[in-house]
């Protein structure tokens, strides 16, 4: 009767650790700290969008030259060019090919509006923002808030 109780209580206290366990912050909500973490093992990379991004979206698109991660957040400016209806795109991260970048460092084309972030391996991990902001953005997009996405990126 006792290692009957025992086992239980030993399945039980099983079950109360896996639940306390650290689990990593669900994209499409925002975590403790009312941010949104964006992890892509996949390309590499950490990003943390502010609370604003509530209901982003993303959308990849792939060249041999490089890689494209679009974020879209949504907006009522009906008069604001919409790629996809009802969202506007304020960042797109470019992985370039390392060698197609240095490849092309010497025209500027792309290094002019891509902003480069950092390198692993074969990779150039770099960055574009709208250039204006739709109307119901406007108030809400900084530099402050820029320079706080271009500082809350992490190549893994």
């Amino acid at each position: 009767m006792k290692t009957k109780y025992s086992f239980l209580v030993l399945i039980i206290l099983f079950l109360v650790l896996s639940a306390c366990t650290l689990k990593e912050p669900l994209m499409d909500q925002p975590a403790q700290d009312g941010n949104y973490h964006y992890r892509n093992k996949d390309l590499g990379f950490n990003l943390v969008l502010p609370s604003e991004f509530i209901y982003y979206q993303t959308q990849r698109k792939e060249t041999d030259d490089f890689i494209d991660l679009e974020f879209f957040v949504p907006t009522s400016d009906t008069a604001y060019f919409q790629e996809v209806f009802g969202y506007a795109k304020p960042i797109v991260i470019r992985i370039f090919n390392k060698n197609y970048w240095e490849s092309i460092s010497n025209q500027g084309g792309e290094q002019i509006i891509y902003q480069k972030l950092g390198e692993k391996k074969d990779f150039v991990y770099s960055i574009r923002f709208w250039q204006l902001p739709p109307a119901d953005w406007q108030a809400k997009w900084t530099e402050e808030m820029k320079q706080w996405l271009i500082n809350n990126f992490e190549i893994i």
